[in-house]
């Protein structure tokens, strides 16, 4: 009976020591997952810090893909639609441009508030002067939005003219060809941003309507 219960102890340390060292296995692999994750994350900035970075190369390559070569070609708002859209595929995101303009519309409220937490998060965790600038750059009303730790935010305000001025300019400088005249009619645009009219609200084609 001793030996049988010497036995039977021996067995069920055996079993806690292979659930223990699973355990260990299971925390050392989340581990490495999230430090591969945090890792590539760090390797892929989201400003171009780096002298390889190209914007000339981003803006160039809109002309490959279908959407953002229709965004390009819808004057200074499309074509700064096109390369954010490009930055953002090049940086291999998951993420593709919302054509709805309603549910566009939709996902920009709900972006910004995220962006708002997490700046604020970043400003008072980490201690650093950082705001959030989204730019629009239609006429005669352009959109710029900015908003983050003072006084970055202030300083960032006083130069709203420069700063529209010189990505206009920018943009311009990439802007493709004009096309030759055809018999089609333009695209409907909303805020810019060319639509299809299977996309748009019964609202926004009473707007088009004299």
């Amino acid at each position: 009976m001793e030996e049988h219960g010497v036995t039977q102890t021996e067995h069920m340390a055996t079993i806690e020591a292979h659930a223990v060292a699973q355990q260990v296995q299971q925390v050392h692999v989340a581990t490495y997952t999230e430090h591969s994750m945090l890792s590539a994350d760090e390797d892929s900035p989201s400003s171009p810090e780096d002298t390889s970075y190209d914007d000339s190369d981003i803006l160039n390559s809109t002309a490959a893909d279908e959407v953002t070569a229709h965004l390009a070609a819808a004057g200074p708002v499309g074509m700064a639609a096109a390369a954010a859209v490009a930055t953002g595929k090049k940086r291999k995101r998951p993420h593709v441009f919302e054509s709805n303009p309603s549910i566009r519309k939709r996902q920009q409220t709900r972006l910004l508030r995220k962006l708002r937490a997490t700046l604020d998060e970043y400003t008072t965790r980490v201690g650093q002067q950082a705001i959030v600038l989204c730019i629009s750059p239609s006429k005669p009303n352009p959109v710029f939005k900015v908003f983050g730790a003072a006084p970055l935010e202030n300083v960032v305000r006083k130069y709203k003219s420069m700063i529209l001025e010189d990505l206009e300019s920018a943009l311009a400088e990439h802007a493709p060809a004009p096309q030759e005249v055809n018999s089609e009619l333009p695209p409907l645009t909303i805020d810019g941003i060319p639509v299809s009219v299977d996309k748009m609200t019964q609202a926004q084609l009473r707007a088009f309507i004299p």
